[in-house]
């Protein structure tokens, strides 16, 4: 099993077990653009049926928080879903202070495709990546 489907396996298991209000909940395989990291190799986000409520989950909010987190949601039309939310990880793997990173994210209904960007709090920086989605629930 690869590294891709063992992180794919929990996080998928663990939002759905969390995700108990009637939504649909997509897993999306995501690749980074760069070098720089920052972005999770698997995304898992949920938005309810109203279209007024989004959860997201991946590998930096099951280190820091251990439980899908709320997404602000900023566009939701027939064409796509954008939505935002931030990360405060507290401590790299050396033990230093890391910024909070705030993420956006756009999927395209058309062709289940999505588009994830990290801006690092007080960095020129930012953590690219995209991929394709497909729905789980």
């Amino acid at each position: 099993m690869t590294l891709n489907k063992w992180i794919a396996g929990i996080l998928v298991g663990s939002f759905v077990v969390a995700n108990t209000a009637s939504a649909t909940t997509y897993k999306c395989d995501v690749r980074l653009n760069g070098h720089y990291g920052g972005i999770s190799p698997v995304l898992v986000f949920s938005i309810n049926d109203d279209e007024t409520e989004a959860m997201v989950y991946d590998a930096f909010i099951k280190e820091t928080y251990d439980k899908p987190i709320e997404a602000e949601i900023a566009v939701a039309n027939t064409k796509r879903y954008t939505f935002k939310w931030s990360v405060a990880i507290k401590t790299d793997s050396n033990g230093q202070p890391m910024p909070r990173i705030d993420y956006r994210a756009t999927y395209l209904k058309r062709n289940h495709r999505i588009s994830v960007t990290g801006f690092p709090a007080g960095y020129d920086n930012r953590f690219e990546g995209t991929g394709k989605c497909a729905v789980t629930k």
